[in-house]
């Protein structure tokens, strides 16, 4: 994933921490965990890569690395809500929680045909939070999708906490929730489950994104990250995909090539699967990659 140095931030030439993956029409939205910006790409732009980095918040992240981890705002799931008669759609950058500083998330509303409608405005998570964080302990907000009138979000896993979380939240009352005045409105009601992915080795597989299938369940993207904890990364020992029925039950698994750590996952309008993947190294660039969908052997 290229980019023009003069656009980035830091610099460099390339997006370097691609994690959540959103696709609204012709509409390409990355946001990257190590970064305050979204990106934007078009479709008809991939080949090309004409990359767009949107600033989230107009604060600057260090360089230095320890303490760029420290300060970021760890944005990893990218979460399109549709639209409605009393409001636009929106994107919603959501922070995973591992620290104080990550109880965050940044809406933007959309227009019509998926484009960027609004500066993004900054939403405290920490009440709904700590209510997750009550089921889970440590937790690690990855990967987020709306299907009817429910908002899902996923922790990921870890050797420490080896099976994933996930949380379902009436959509309406979490739209509720992020467009309020902070403290003026409670936190939705939860609806907690766990979700074991199984292992590769010795690690747990922990979920990275998650995105929804026509069948009416949904697919999610996981890997075996190789770590006791929500904040550290670990080598990553593989990557799968992971499709559920309706119910949230795990219908099939796939083990990924290639040794990528894919962190994002969408569907773009004629069915090809499009992923993310992210090193962990700022000099070594994501890629976004397309799996013709569904692949051999798949059921559901």
């Amino acid at each position: 994933m290229d980019i023009d140095p003069a656009s980035h931030p830091r610099g460099q030439p390339h997006i370097s921490s691609a994690s959540g993956l959103t696709i609204v029409g012709d509409w390409f939205y990355i946001v990257a965990d190590d970064e305050n910006h979204l990106v934007a790409l078009r479709s008809n732009d991939v080949e090309a890569g004409a990359l767009r980095m949107q600033p989230l918040l107009e604060a600057r992240l260090p360089t230095d690395p320890a303490e760029r981890k420290r300060r970021k705002r760890d944005l990893e799931a990218l979460v399109h809500v549709p639209g409605d008669e009393d409001r636009p759609p929106m994107l919603v950058a959501w922070g995973s929680g591992s620290r104080a500083q990550r109880d965050f998330a940044y809406v933007v509303d959309l227009s019509a045909n998926g484009s960027l409608a609004s500066a993004a405005r900054a939403v405290s998570l920490t009440r709904l939070h700590d209510v997750l964080r009550s089921h889970v302990g440590e937790l690690n907000i990855e990967a987020g999708l709306v299907r009817g009138d429910d908002l899902y979000l996923f922790s990921r896993a870890n050797r420490s906490v080896p099976v994933n979380g996930c949380f379902r939240l009436d959509l309406g009352l979490a739209i509720n929730f992020l467009l309020a005045d902070e403290d003026a409105v409670e936190v939705p009601p939860v609806r907690f489950t766990e979700l074991g992915l199984g292992r590769i080795g010795e690690v747990p597989v922990g979920i990275t994104d998650a995105t929804l299938l026509k069948a009416g369940g949904w697919l999610l993207s996981a890997v075996a990250e190789n770590t006791s904890s929500a904040y550290d990364d670990g080598r990553c020992a593989g990557a799968v995909l992971v499709a559920c029925d309706p119910s949230g039950k795990v219908a099939w698994t796939g083990q990924l090539d290639g040794g990528f750590k894919v962190e994002g996952i969408a569907f773009d309008e004629q069915g090809t699967l499009w992923l993310t993947t992210d090193a962990d190294d700022p000099g070594v660039p994501s890629g976004l990659r397309r799996l013709r969908w569904p692949p051999p052997g798949y059921c559901l």
